[in-house]
């Protein structure tokens, strides 16, 4: 199981003659990346099951048009119900990576994680050239999560790359020498995240991202996610 302790972590230190100081992260945000296993058989199922889906036009697309979206197919919410073995296959990983952070992160024992169970809204999206996404965040959600099935072949560095902000307000009103070049976990700044076969980003939701303009050729798949948690005695919204 992932353990995370905050009062583990190793704080930045200055020493001098002088002076003996320690510096804490203060307000972190947590991302997690992991990768499945085997990856490369079940993304070419699900790839050609998702185009398939995509090719039968409105079927399977959501019905909210998204003014933040252009150049991208949208499925419905609720990929993760499908009975198809290859979806069966990806989010029983998703589930037992996002249930194992949870309880990682949230430092719950046994007992704690069974009070709960995990809810989610889930999707495909198939980006063709010129398809980008303007920043958003998602919310009534606590978790978010991309799985990169295939990132196409964009010809920039920053070609269909997710761009996070950062959520810290007023981080940029003021800067010199003195703060312009601290290093992690202290930077500033956005960071940009290019997808590879079989990775899993989870991140808050509230955290406000973006997808850059995709400039390749072949179709950017992707797999993502918003994610809460009910009682566990409640019956599933979904």
């Amino acid at each position: 199981m992932l353990i995370i302790d905050a009062s583990s972590a190793d704080p930045a230190m200055t020493h001098s003659d002088q002076i003996q100081a320690t510096v804490f992260p203060l307000y972190a945000v947590p991302m997690m990346q992991a990768h499945m296993p085997g990856a490369s058989t079940l993304n070419a199922q699900l790839a050609a099951l998702f185009l398939g889906m995509e090719s039968q036009g409105d079927l399977h697309r959501d019905a909210t048009a998204r003014d933040t979206q252009f150049g991208i197919f949208e499925s419905n919410f609720f990929l993760h119900a499908r009975p198809e073995a290859a979806i069966r296959h990806l989010f029983g990983f998703i589930q037992a990576t996002l249930l194992n952070f949870i309880q990682g992160i949230n430092q719950y024992d046994e007992q704690q994680m069974a009070r709960f169970a995990l809810d989610m809204h889930s999707w495909f999206h198939v980006t063709r050239t010129g398809g980008f996404q303007t920043s958003h965040n998602h919310p009534n959600a606590s978790w978010s999560a991309i799985y990169c099935v295939d990132p196409g072949d964009p010809r920039s560095s920053q070609g269909g790359a997710v761009r996070f902000h950062d959520p810290r307000q007023g981080l940029g009103m003021y800067r010199d020498p003195a703060n312009e070049n601290m290093q992690h976990p202290y930077r500033e700044g956005a960071w940009l995240l290019n997808h590879k076969p079989g990775q899993l980003i989870v991140f808050p939701s509230y955290l406000v991202h973006e997808i850059y303009p995709y400039d390749g050729e072949r179709p950017r798949i992707v797999v993502a996610l918003n994610a809460w948690c009910r009682p566990a005695t409640q019956s599933s919204g979904n």
